[in-house]
């Protein structure tokens, strides 16, 4: 087979970015997860992904470049369910090679009822397909890894694991060699011998408490596996603030790996799919809108302004603006500190955001993400814009035509 070339690689990097992204708009619970991991190729895998379930997703371009572009979904969410089942470490010594196919009956039917959020009932509104000669069986809907290995357990099986190489490519130059790794014939992914310690748990632990509270802060759409969750106990946990949601989030976008919907890769347009450009400079650049019209309270702006400030080590640069039905005041990052410790901010008169996003394209501002703090009474541009958009607001606001919502 001949080697792909880079720009290949990246065309498939690309698609896969595409589908990051819209997983994160229809299912926000199950796109936060994967927004938090970093998708590498790796030419040299055996399968078409494997994941360490903290960190990386790596994917063979070479064979999901084969796949369409639900098939490639399921993929992606099969990866980000290993990190809500923690498959490797509820092994607690169970054959191997049966646990890693018991959790891969379990994770294909989770993933197999993702739905296409307000599709009709009575229609195929499934969202991914399941790629050919992945495990799965009806009667192993439902039910938890443990019971499925059971099951196996008590049947002669008529495949049997082989021993793989799988080579990684590292954090730096160097690549991770696992030798003789156990394939399962999921028809997914390898399964790799990582065991998570202490810490990487309760990362986990915590990753999965805010993007259940990114799915309520997107008034619960899409999917929420709630019974999984249940039983794990962590729907049990107290509300997470939304400060946390917002770092988190923030930081994930900030710190991702280079894509920018501000240069949308037009060749998968016609897909539905706004895929996110590659870029080799590194812009950070962090816009951040203060509704400063008479519905704003002085206690919701110092709160957002102590969160602001809080952001400002993590981005190269930071612009503010201050905003009611025209530009009051436009901050760099100079001024930021003293201007958001002050309070001093002009307005006081009506709601008008179409302002302040055609100041932000008139400049070239170009942000990496554009925070605004409303109650969304307001006008809006009619067309979207080409980065992210967050939205803290009040508990009584109104509703955005797009972006992401976060109460306050």
């Amino acid at each position: 087979m001949t080697a792909l070339t880079p720009s290949q690689i990246n065309a498939e990097s690309e698609r896969l970015a595409a589908l990051r992204m819209q997983m994160l708009e229809m299912h926000p619970f199950w796109g936060y997860l994967l927004l938090q991991m970093k998708l590498v190729p790796a030419s040299e895998l055996p399968a078409f992904a494997a994941t360490d379930a903290v960190s990386h997703i790596w994917f063979n371009p070479e064979l999901t470049r084969n796949l369409n572009v639900r098939e490639l979904g399921f993929v992606l969410a099969h990866e980000v369910c290993h990190q809500v089942l923690a498959s490797m470490e509820r092994r607690n010594g169970r054959e191997e090679f049966k646990w890693n196919m018991a959790t891969d009956y379990a994770i294909n039917a989770m993933v197999a009822d993702i739905t296409i959020p307000g599709a009709p009932p009575w229609s195929d509104n499934r969202l991914y397909q399941m790629p050919e000669g992945a495990l799965f069986h009806p009667k192993y809907c439902n039910l938890v890894a443990e019971v499925i290995y059971e099951h196996l357990c008590r049947k002669e099986l008529k495949t049997a694991p082989v021993a793989v190489d799988v080579i990684l490519p590292g954090g730096d130059e160097t690549s991770l060699h696992l030798p003789a790794v156990s394939d399962h014939r999921g028809g997914i992914d390898i399964h790799l011998p990582y065991e998570l310690d202490a810490d990487q748990q309760e990362l986990l632990r915590e990753r999965i408490l805010v993007a259940v509270e990114n799915f309520h802060a997107n008034s619960d759409r899409g999917d929420l596996p709630e019974e999984l969750l249940r039983s794990a106990g962590l729907l049990d946990e107290p509300k997470i603030p939304w400060q946390r949601v917002l770092h988190h989030y923030v930081d994930a976008i900030l710190n991702g790996d280079d894509y920018s919907l501000a240069r949308p890769n037009k060749r998968y347009l016609a897909q539905d799919l706004i895929v996110p450009g590659h870029y080799s400079e590194s812009i950070s650049n962090l816009v951040v809108a203060l509704d400063s019209s008479g519905s704003m309270t002085a206690e919701n702006i110092r709160e957002v302004a102590k969160e602001i400030r809080g952001m400002v080590p993590n981005a190269q640069d930071v612009t503010l603006i201050v905003a009611d039905c025209a530009i009051q005041q436009v901050v760099p990052l100079d001024d930021l500190e003293e201007i958001l410790a002050t309070g001093a901010f002009q307005g006081g008169g009506g709601t008008d955001h179409v302002c302040v996003f055609d100041y932000i394209a008139d400049h070239h501002l170009n942000p990496r993400v554009f925070i605004g703090l409303s109650d969304l009474y307001s006008c809006f541009p009619e067309k979207k814009p080409p980065y992210p958009v967050l939205w803290l607001v009040t508990e009584d606001h109104g509703e955005p035509p797009w972006g992401k919502v976060i109460e306050l």
